[in-house]
């Protein structure tokens, strides 16, 4: 899969990474500074706080990796943005169980964490598979389709085929 520079944050005088402003981000990407307010209005990024009104908001590294899986999923794989999210709140998810799991030595409780961490893979390969099965019923249907077509196109030129050998 392709990836995209790495991307060289600008830092404060202490040295603290600061982030991206939205136009910065808009330009790398490939979205429009609008996309990227609709995209925080969904809930499917949070741009790094601003500490005045006048800095605007600032994004960093890993909220400009997010803006690009969500549209490697739009324009690659065809997905909306609500099942965007939806698989992204899934992905959040799973990060924050590994990381309980990894805190813990509990085996009860890194247990239960698997046990989650399974149901939402799950529900994830079942939204795979509806979209799967969707694409196949309609690549069904524009196999019959083209199937009329060809057939149609062929009583044409039999017809336009005879009445040019018939005399005129």
């Amino acid at each position: 899969m392709w990836k995209w520079p790495d991307v060289s944050r600008p830092r404060s005088e202490t040295g603290s990474a600061v982030g991206l402003r939205i136009g910065e981000v808009a330009a790398l990407t490939g979205v429009t500074p609008r996309t990227l307010r609709y995209y925080e209005e969904l809930g499917l990024i949070s741009p790094d706080s601003r500490d005045t009104p006048a800095q605007g908001r600032r994004y960093s590294q890993e909220e400009i990796e997010r803006v690009r899986r969500i549209k490697e999923m739009q324009e690659f794989l065809g997905v909306g943005l609500f099942e965007i999210r939806d698989t992204l709140q899934a992905e959040d998810r799973l990060l924050g169980l590994r990381a309980a799991y990894r805190r813990t030595s509990s085996p009860s409780a890194q247990a239960a964490l698997l046990k989650e961490a399974v149901q939402l893979v799950e529900r994830q390969l079942r939204q795979i598979d509806e979209r799967l099965e969707r694409l196949a019923a309609l690549r069904v249907e524009l196999e019959e389709r083209r199937s009329r077509h060809l057939q149609r196109l062929e009583e044409l030129s039999a017809e336009m085929a005879h009445k040019e050998s018939r005399p005129g």
